[in-house]
């Protein structure tokens, strides 16, 4: 059941990215500590301009990986239900193992997060920037046409982007 007022009350006070910064500060499983990647963005927010916690976004995806995720990612969501710590019930917690994070395809922004994928044991960290043959030239072209003309800020007219992204296993 979905309580508006607490829905309202949460909207008015916090942003999209704050909300996906709680989902990663609760996740904790194999390798992957939450809390720790928050702390480290949260202190380095001149290597990134927003981050998505979610499953694994596949391309090309020719056997539905990608919408296996999204179908865990909604049942998770459908019978999650907050409960007492001293409950012998727990369900799913949000279940996002893949970080994508979008960044200025600057060669000192882009090493230090891979350095963070190291501190933070990532299984998997890939650059996405479009020269990959998994991912077509139009990728590269709508990275870089939507980092410059979407964000609000008026040094990145001409400006690259890449996305980092870490997975755990």
């Amino acid at each position: 059941m979905l309580d508006l007022s607490k829905i309202q009350s949460i909207a008015k006070s916090y942003s999209p990215q704050e909300l996906f910064a709680a989902l990663v500060w609760q996740r904790q499983f194999n390798q992957f500590d939450g809390q720790e990647v928050i702390t480290d963005l949260s202190g380095r927010t001149d290597l990134w301009a927003s981050f998505l916690f979610t499953k694994p976004i596949f391309a090309p995806d020719e056997n539905g990986l990608s919408f296996g995720g999204m179908i865990d990612t909604l049942l998770a969501m459908a019978n999650y239900r907050p409960m007492p710590e001293t409950s012998i019930i727990h369900f799913v917690a949000y279940p996002g193992d893949a970080l994508y994070i979008l960044t200025e395809n600057q060669d000192t922004k882009v090493s230090q997060l891979l350095d963070l994928g190291k501190k933070w044991r990532a299984d998997s960290v890939e650059i996405i920037d479009g020269t990959n043959e998994d991912y077509s030239f139009r990728l590269k072209r709508r990275l870089r046409t939507r980092y410059s003309g979407a964000l609000w800020d008026n040094d990145v007219e001409h400006r690259d982007a890449v996305i980092v992204c870490y997975w755990w296993d």
